[in-house]
């Protein structure tokens, strides 16, 4: 929900270090970075998120710009962290900790009962079918409804590239949308 009107005062409060600042900026931000992390495929989508805030925390003082500029700015930050996570997450494999009948117990009586869980893996089951820039493309324009040009400044590609990608994603979506569900239309 962008802050409109009160954009200005509650960033320039937020430079001074005021807390209630600080906190609806994170209540603004925090849903929409976290989704935008989470459907990325981030291992610790809320560590990522965190390591965002800190960096717009120290480096506020130097942003200029309105709250759609704000917006595209903290995006940036994230899609940043993620591409860092990505590295580094290839530079040290995971190892399984516990055994794998004790994760799938877990994993069917505990996490099946939650069907928001389930539909949020639905969604990112069927965004795996796209590359990592596509399925960003998708989540910026379409749920966060950036514009070609903010969605090309967040992930560093040129407004036509952008274009290209949200093309072939949806085409792809549609594929795999309409083998599964047999609608052709589902897009």
């Amino acid at each position: 929900m962008p802050l409109g009107s009160r954009f200005s005062l509650v960033l320039s409060a937020a430079d001074e270090g005021a807390d209630w600042a600080w906190a609806e900026l994170y209540r603004d931000l925090a849903p929409t970075l976290l989704r935008f992390l989470t459907t990325q495929g981030a291992a610790e989508p809320e560590d990522l998120l965190a390591e965002c805030f800190v960096h717009i925390v120290r480096n506020l003082h130097g942003f200029e710009g309105g709250e759609a500029a704000f917006r595209a700015w903290a995006f940036t930050i994230a899609r940043s962290r993620l591409v860092d996570s990505w590295r580094a997450a290839g530079r040290r494999p995971v190892s399984a900790t516990g055994s794998v009948p004790e994760s799938l117990d877990r994993l069917l009586h505990h996490e099946a009962a939650d069907r928001d869980m389930l539909q949020r893996a639905s969604v990112l089951e069927v965004l795996d079918v796209l590359t990592p820039d596509q399925r960003a493309v998708i989540v910026l324009r379409v749920l966060d409804q950036f514009s070609v040009e903010e969605t090309a400044q967040i992930i560093g590609k040129s407004a036509g590239a952008v274009k290209v990608l949200q093309n072939r994603a949806v085409k792809a979506l549609r594929r795999t949308l309409g083998s599964g569900a047999g609608h052709e239309g589902a897009l």
